[in-house]
């Protein structure tokens, strides 16, 4: 499958053929054969903002995981505040990407997980009701958390990373043939995770797309400095980046 958004659609298009329902982390149980979406946010929210675009449009609603400690972006800015936001008036969730590789041995990660929770409600102004772990650890996948007492679904629980087929892009490539697993019709319950930094118009090589990303990022960088310090352009222009 390419990295397009026209192969996204046309996936959507297949779990629809084949008699998928699209589902939620909460609802998946009323429906005989189901797929739940799920986008993990790692390094740009205004991929993720496109991506939830082309859902709403095909009439999907999907799950959208963010971290609240990247060094790539601050959920906690306007910008970024908005994005979040924007994601959720279509539709869609926004729950908790949790990296615990932040954390040392001997913190409780159940605790930080709520903590961050809060954060990331606080910045929403809705309730966050899923969680899912960034990068997460043997240990991790088989600690089968339950966060704020079952009120926050853990992701990679066991009902959802066992007795779900988890299929994964994780790193721009598909592990398994995901279509291949749609057609089959071998599974009733499917768990699909993208991650939408690597889509776009057209395919792109994974270090063409992270060139794409360095580049914008520095331009980015400019903009928000001349937001922040008048008239920029007397020590700096943006041609000579």
């Amino acid at each position: 499958m390419k990295f397009t958004y026209e192969a996204y659609r046309n996936l959507i298009a297949l779990l629809r053929e084949c008699g998928y329902t699209i589902c939620d982390y909460h609802n998946y149980m009323q429906s005989d054969k189901s797929v739940i979406i799920r986008h993990d946010i790692d390094l740009q929210i205004e991929k993720a903002v496109r991506m939830a675009e082309i859902e709403h449009d095909i009439n999907v609603s999907s799950t959208y995981f963010v971290l609240v400690s990247s060094n790539f972006f601050n959920v906690f800015s306007k910008r970024n505040q908005a994005y979040l936001r924007e994601i959720c008036d279509m539709g869609h969730a926004v729950g908790l990407h949790f990296d615990e590789v932040k954390y040392d041995g001997q913190t409780n990660l159940v605790q930080a997980m709520e903590e961050e929770a809060a954060l990331l409600e606080h910045c929403l102004g809705r309730e966050v009701r899923s969680l899912s772990m960034h990068r997460p650890s043997k240990a991790t996948l088989e600690a089968d958390y339950k966060i704020a007492d079952g009120r926050i679904v853990n992701s990679y629980g066991t009902e959802f990373f066992h007795d779900h087929k988890y299929i994964t892009d994780s790193r721009r490539n598909w592990r398994e043939d995901v279509t291949q697993i749609i057609k089959s019709g071998t599974y009733e319950r499917l768990h699909v995770l993208t991650h939408p930094f690597w889509y776009d118009e057209e395919e792109q090589s994974a270090s063409k797309r992270l060139k794409k990303f360095c580049t914008g990022r520095v331009e980015q960088c400019y903009d928000d400095l001349s937001d922040n310090i008048r008239d920029l352009e007397e020590f700096l222009r943006k041609d000579d980046l």
